[in-house]
């Protein structure tokens, strides 16, 4: 079994994604003694963004790119063979402006890549993802409340995104443990860190 962290919050102190899924990490590891897991911190490293140069070498057929196409796809292929070397994603995803990181979305240009992790048909015009056989774990705090049932529903492009962009290249099983109103009082922000946590640790154990 291997896990692959990813952690997209800039903050290393007071980060509570960072912190929740530390108290995940090694909660899951007591339960599955023999797994291997890598961090991948795209908040403190983040990747590249994808320019005119790597767009050209990216829809070339890998047998017609030049060493220079290949040294600019570099960092994208180590990410995408990271990704494809895992089982289980942990994301650690704080909402920023109701949506992801912008670390984490250049992540995410880097790995969604035609025939690397998803393939298109054009005669049917349909995709299909490449990335299957893995489930991913979400840890997202937020500022208020943006379940779907909630006034600020409409608003979450955080989740639903992840959710979509995941399913996509072909992982079909995602979890996502919110953790809203943060920007509430303290009682409010500490019982909301609570449940998460209680959800988290019956996760360490069946997921």
């Amino acid at each position: 079994m291997k896990l692959l962290e990813i952690q997209s919050s800039v903050r290393l102190e007071q980060s509570i994604s960072r912190a929740l899924s530390d108290e995940f990490v090694q909660l899951w590891q007591a339960h599955h003694p023999n797994a291997q897991h890598k961090q991948r911190d795209v908040g403190i490293y983040p990747p590249a963004h994808p320019t005119e140069q790597w767009t050209t070498a990216n829809y070339t057929p890998i047998d017609q790119q030049t060493s220079e196409m290949q040294a600019v796809l570099s960092d994208s292929e180590q990410l995408i063979e990271e990704l494809l070397w895992a089982d289980q994603l942990l994301l650690g995803v704080p909402m920023y402006n109701f949506s992801i990181p912008s670390t984490l979305k250049v992540y995410l240009d880097n790995i969604v890549r035609v025939n690397r992790t998803f393939v298109f048909d054009s005669e049917r015009f349909s995709f299909e993802g490449l990335a299957t056989n893995k489930k991913a774990l979400v840890i997202t705090p937020s500022a208020g409340n943006f379940a779907s049932d909630s006034s600020l529903g409409a608003m979450n492009f955080c989740g639903t995104y992840l959710r979509s962009i995941l399913n996509f290249i072909g992982i079909q099983n995602v979890t996502i443990v919110a953790v809203p109103n943060q920007f509430m009082s303290d009682a409010i922000r500490q019982q909301e860190i609570k449940q998460a946590q209680t959800t988290l640790i019956q996760l360490a154990k069946t997921w």
